[in-house]
C-alpha cells in the first residue's frame, strides 16, 4: 500500500517483531568494544512485543515519524555515511529546556573534532530529568571517545552520563532502529516531546513533498516500482519519469516545472 501522507513505508512498522532485537540484542546497532561498550537506557516498561505502547497505539504521527526515520537512514546509508546513536542526559537540578541549545553546541564541537559536517535526528523526552535521543551521521569515521563526549556534554549541559553506539547498516537495522525509537520514546508522548532533524542538510528539498509528487507521477505504477524509483532518487541517481523527463536529487535536473519549488533550477 502506498502512503501519500508522508514517506513510503515498505513494511508494516507494527509487524510482530521484537522491537530493537538483533543477534546481539542491541536494537540494530553493532556490539561495540572499548569505550562504546555501555548499556543503552531501558525504554518504557509499558511496551509490548509488537513494538507499540500498551497505552497508546500508533497513530498517523507515529507512522509518519517511522517513515521519516526509514527514509533518513536509507539516505545516510546511500551517502556512505558513518552513523551512530548518542543518548544525552540531564543531571539532577539541570534545565532540560536547554538541552537542544546545548546539543547544537556539542554537535558543532564534534564537527570541529572530526572536520566534517554532521547530519542528525533527535527527539527530546521527559525520561528522568530529561533525555535527548539522537542519531548522527558524517563522512568517514564518526567515532568519538566516550570519555571525550562525556566531558564535552558536562561542559555544555552539566551532565556526564552519555551513551554512544555504532549503527549497523542494512534494511533490517533501518526497520528495527526506526521502530525501536518510535516505540520506546514517541508512543504516547506526543504532548511531552520535541523533535528535530537536518532535512535540509541531508536532502536539500522538502522530502515529504517530494514523496507526494512521486506518488502523483507514478500513480499508475505498482508499489514495488514506485519504491524502487524512490530509492533511486534517495541515492542521488537519475530517475526516469516517462522516457523524456528525468530528475536527480543531486544534479537538480528538474525538467518538470512542478519541481521548481525544490531547487529553482528548472529551465
Amino acid at each position: 500500500m502506498t502512503s501519500t501522507s508522508g514517506m513510503p513505508f515498505p513494511t508494516n512498522p507494527q509487524d510482530p517483531v521484537n522491537a530493537g532485537a538483533t543477534t546481539n540484542g542491541k536494537e540494530g546497532f553493532k556490539e561495540p568494544s572499548g569505550p562504546e561498550a555501555r548499556e543503552v537506557p531501558k525504554g518504557s516498561s509499558s511496551l509490548v512485543n509488537n513494538g507499540q505502547s500498551s497505552i497508546t497505539p500508533w497513530g498517523k504521527k507515529h507512522r509518519r515519524q517511522y517513515q521519516r526515520l526509514m527514509t533518513l537512514l536509507y539516505r545516510w546509508e546511500s551517502m556512505g555515511l558513518s552513523i551512530v546513536r548518542i543518548d544525552l542526559t540531564t543531571a539532577v537540578g539541570g534545565d532540560p529546556k536547554l538541552m537542544t541549545k546545548h546539543y547544537e553546541t556539542l554537535r558543532r564541537r564534534i564537527e570541529r573534532k572530526i572536520g566534517k559536517r554532521v547530519h542528525y535526528w533527535w527527539v527530546q523526552t521527559e525520561e528522568g530529568n530529561g533525555v535527548l535521543h539522537t542519531l548522527m551521521a558524517a563522512e568517514g569515521s564518526l567515532y568519538v571517545e566516550q570519555e571525550w563526549l562525556s566531558k564535552e556534554w558536562e561542559k555544555s549541559h552539566g551532565a556526564a552520563i552519555v551513551y554512544i553506539k555504532r549503527y549497523k547498516k542494512g534494511f533490517y537495522s533501518r526497520k528495527r532502529v526506526s521502530k525501536y525509537l518510535v516505540s520506546q520514546y514517541l508512543a504516547g508522548q506526543w504532548g511531552n516531546i520535541r523533535m528535530g532533524w537536518s532535512w535540509k542538510r541531508t536532502f536539500n528539498i522538502p522530502i515529504s513533498k517530494a514523496w507526494k509528487l512521486f506518488c502523483k507521477l507514478f500513480r499508475n505504477r505498482k508499489f514495488p516500482i514506485l519504491l524502487a524509483k524512490w530509492q533511486t532518487f534517495l541515492r542521488g541517481e537519475l530517475v526516469d519519469i516517462d522516457g523524456i523527463k528525468s530528475i536527480s536529487m543531486e544534479k537538480g535536473l528538474f525538467v518538470n516545472s512542478e519541481w521548481r519549488w525544490a531547487y529553482g533550477l528548472a529551465e
